[in-house]
């Protein structure tokens, strides 16, 4: 069983292209990743290596032993096996425990970057999209310290400003694992085919160019026309239920799309005044990540 568990894993950062970059990857014949399974469930970020910090805030991911090791039944002669979850940046001091613990310290780890505030605005995006985030983007950052602790049911995706704190994460797993690539978003989004060469030299594997490059994966970009519309379609309330009961699902789903969100091109960018409060805070800890990485990131806090 042990050679069927993950020896390479995709920890972060939530926002920075993982999702698309596992699904480039799975596309490698030496490469295995969970993605659907028979269920028809996603299983491509389980989460699980962090599951006592997230598992009451998500509604996905694997919350036991064994339904982790399943999702690597299908293994066959696949030389890399891997599995991508966002949270085990974030989560770095537990990922790390558990991933020791459970698989060992013989394992590739990856890590994607990007700049910390366009990171934090499309993750404000993101989670703006379900019922969980009511405030602005200002708000938010303001009120960001107290939030995970007053509400044991919020996503950690709300840590807007220290997810994007990637000195301390970074140092800790090059420390404890002998095998750390780091991807910059930028790099990434530029030249896919390049930085996807550079991962198949890091986990060892053959040059492979027959890989689908045309489709990103989990972009963000829309947002809701206002927060009543929000309110009326995601919150518990007379209205809501009233048009689930008389409404089929599909036609549902066609109001959300076409009558309530906007296209991603109608995103408002940062406010100027935000943008410079965030380039002060995060100024220090891009610093001291560029010096770490080797890789002059100061273009980020200006």
């Amino acid at each position: 069983m042990k050679n069927k568990l993950p020896n390479f894993l995709i920890v972060g950062a939530a926002k920075s292209g993982t999702s698309s970059l596992h699904q480039y990857l799975i596309q490698h014949p030496d490469v295995f990743m969970p993605d659907i399974n028979k269920e028809g469930r996603s299983v491509k970020e389980p989460q699980f290596l962090v599951k006592d910090k997230v598992k009451n805030r998500l509604h996905f991911g694997v919350w036991n032993w064994e339904e982790y090791v399943s999702l690597f039944n299908d293994v066959k002669n696949e030389k890399c096996i891997g599995e991508a979850s966002v949270f085990y940046l974030y989560f770095y001091r537990e990922a790390i425990k558990n991933i020791k613990s459970f698989i060992g310290t013989d394992v590739k780890i990856i890590i994607v970057l990007r700049d910390p505030i366009e990171r934090a605005y499309s993750a404000f995006n993101h989670v703006s999209k379900s019922a969980k985030e009511n405030l602005s983007f200002e708000e938010s950052l303001i009120k960001e310290g107290c939030r995970l602790m007053n509400d044991e049911t919020l996503t950690p995706m709300v840590m807007y400003k220290s997810m994007g704190l990637y000195y301390n994460m970074v140092k800790a797993y090059k420390e404890n694992f002998k095998d750390v690539h780091i991807v910059l978003y930028d790099d990434f989004s530029i030249d896919s085919r390049n930085e996807l060469n550079r991962i198949f030299r890091f986990l060892d594997v053959n040059k492979y160019d027959n890989i689908n490059l045309d489709t990103q994966h989990n972009v963000g970009g829309r947002i809701w026309k206002n927060k009543v519309l929000k309110r009326l379609f995601l919150g518990k309330n007379r209205f809501k239920s009233f048009l689930i009961n008389i409404t089929p699902v599909f036609i549902m789903k066609s109001i959300k799309l076409k009558l309530v969100n906007l296209s991603k091109n109608k995103v408002k960018p940062i406010k100027d005044q935000t943008r410079e409060e965030l380039q002060s805070f995060f100024k220090d800890d891009i610093n001291k990540l560029s010096e770490l990485i080797n890789k002059n990131l100061t273009h980020w806090a200006k």
